[in-house]
């Protein structure tokens, strides 16, 4: 009987613990229960306009082709993960944040870049299948995802804050020492020992991207990133593009 009491009580004791869903059409809002429900929906609604705001800016290009990633996209309020992280149909948004975000009081923290890792989710680059460094190269998804995070984002975010991405690549490269190779600019991000080397190479990542947006076109730079050789398409090498983007940056020097 003793047994069998402890184990309903541990089972009740486990029930407390379960993560709550809300539904909504197009996606899924896992989160544990003393997360404030009023809460949730604010997220639910930031969730569905930020969506609709990255698939409309993507649409508006005949280039673009939809994304591979056909599972109904879940949205985690985690307590696990310190930092907003995608892995496929999931976005992980840290339960701190989330809270900051939608409380007066805590006004002023950092954001969710739910954008960001919204564009992961719809934006996926044929890059993205290749290891690089033993790990998927996101030089295109992330700066693709850090260009739409900070043009069209609620609140500043990292890695620039608010501030345009030509003159923050400018400003973290003299810290640096000078810009990274955008050859190496994801090996940098993902081992980088400093946090300005770190923030420098996502920086550089979305200001190419807003380069080549800005000089090319949407169009043009989404055939770059379902794989077309980008000389073919721009007219230039890789390397010269790079030049003429630095050349760009050091202006804001």
């Amino acid at each position: 009987m003793l047994k069998k009491c402890l184990i309903l009580i541990a089972g009740l004791y486990s029930l407390t613990g379960l993560a709550a869903t809300y539904q909504a059409e197009d996606f899924n809002i896992e989160y544990d229960e003393d997360v404030p429900k009023s809460i949730v929906e604010k997220l639910a609604q930031r969730v569905k306009d930020n969506r609709q705001l990255v698939l409309a800016y993507l649409k508006q290009s005949k280039e673009y082709q939809g994304t591979p990633i056909k599972e109904k996209l879940t949205v985690y309020i985690s307590k696990e993960h310190r930092i907003p992280y995608q892995d496929w149909n999931t976005i992980h948004i840290p339960q701190k944040r989330v809270i900051a975000a939608f409380s007066p009081e805590q006004s002023g923290r950092r954001g969710m870049a739910i954008i960001h890792e919204l564009t992961h989710v719809y934006a996926v680059s044929a890059f993205r299948k290749k290891l690089k460094n033993n790990r998927e190269d996101r030089f295109y998804d992330d700066g693709i995802a850090v260009f739409l995070q900070h043009r069209f984002g609620e609140s500043p975010e990292y890695p620039d804050f608010g501030t345009d991405l030509y003159r923050m690549v400018a400003q973290k490269s003299a810290e640096h020492g000078g810009l990274i190779p955008l050859s190496d600019a994801e090996r940098v991000r993902n081992a980088a020992q400093s946090g300005v080397a770190r923030q420098l190479a996502y920086l550089q990542e979305g200001a190419f991207t807003q380069f080549l947006i800005e000089n090319y076109g949407l169009d043009a730079y989404l055939k770059v990133y379902r794989g077309e050789d980008i000389a073919s398409v721009t007219g230039k090498s890789f390397t010269e593009l790079e030049q003429q983007w630095a050349n760009l940056i050091a202006v804001f020097s």
